[in-house]
């Protein structure tokens, strides 16, 4: 295995980093860094349409696929793995899985479905990824291929960094490029906040960045999708409450009004949503660096 080059920062990597952390602050534990977020989620991911799921996995493994690497035999991480969405696919096809989450509940699904499907997952590590010991746990260049899909996990310079760290061949990422919520999550926070609902820019940018800065070149897919569903009221409520309680004291009469609004607006229970979202995708190999600039 050819050797990975020691290459000290750049002044231009060295200031993306230090932007990168100012523009995502000091991320807060509500919302979506909340393992409890997660968990009151788990049984609506776990029960996603299979369909969705499938066309995903073709399209990472596909992306994966263009490295080199061989699936069968390769140890894998799958950072924020949630309830097995990748992870149990690329075990049925012989990788040998690490799974981390911060959401007992995610592995719990994740350990029940495996076993549904006859896929042995080697390790679950029920861990916040920012609280990783990579030496403690033996990960430090530990891995053929991590994996980082669409998780809140990876979000920060310091958390891409572990990422990398544990990474002795290739990686794989995704995450938010934009996300047009639907029109409920504009109304409801006027109407309890008296603010608009503010479009925060998304990750993608800042590790994209980085790695050009730092001599890999990764490779690149976006693409836009239009998420349509259908939940209840309650799983609604649940929602948005969640999302909003990342910056927003939530209490129980906001719920309320929550619930009423919902209710409104549902067809037998379900209230449908639309989303349009821009996503990207890269992988790249850890072990070709070229000598990046000043």
């Amino acid at each position: 295995m050819k050797p990975m080059m020691h290459i000290p920062p750049t002044e231009n990597s060295r200031n993306w980093t230090e932007f990168w952390q100012q523009a995502v602050g000091q991320k807060t534990k509500g919302g979506p860094m909340q393992a409890g977020f997660w968990d009151s989620r788990a049984g609506q991911f776990a029960k996603k349409p299979a369909g969705r799921e499938e066309d995903r996995l073709f399209g990472v493994l596909d992306l994966i696929g263009q490295t080199g690497l061989v699936t069968e035999g390769a140890s894998v991480l799958d950072i924020g793995a949630g309830t097995g969405a990748l992870a149990i696919p690329l075990a049925k096809r012989g990788a040998r899985v690490t799974a981390v989450d911060f959401s007992a509940e995610m592995l719990r699904h994740l350990t029940n479905r495996a076993a549904e499907e006859k896929a042995v997952i080697e390790q679950t590590v029920h861990l916040s990824w920012d609280e990783i010991d990579l030496d403690d746990l033996g990960f430090r260049k530990n891995f053929d291929l991590v994996i980082a899909s669409m998780t809140p996990a990876v979000q920060t310079p310091q958390t891409f960094g572990l990422m990398l760290e544990a990474a002795k061949g290739v990686c794989y990422y995704s995450g938010w490029i934009d996300r047009r919520w639907d029109p409920a999550y504009h109304e409801l926070y006027r109407m309890l906040f008296n603010e608009e609902f503010r479009q925060t820019s998304h990750g993608f940018p800042y590790p994209f960045m980085y790695l050009y800065l730092n001599g890999y070149r990764p490779i690149v897919r976006i693409r836009q999708d239009v998420w349509k569903g259908d939940e209840t009221v309650e799983e609604m409520v649940d929602t948005v409450a969640g999302f909003f309680s990342a910056t927003k004291e939530i209490d129980a009469s906001m719920k309320e009004r929550m619930w009423d609004y919902f209710t409104a607006r549902a067809t037998e229970g379900k209230y449908s949503s639309q989303t349009t979202a821009t996503t990207g995708t890269m992988v790249w190999d850890m072990r070709k660096r070229e000598r990046p600039g000043t």
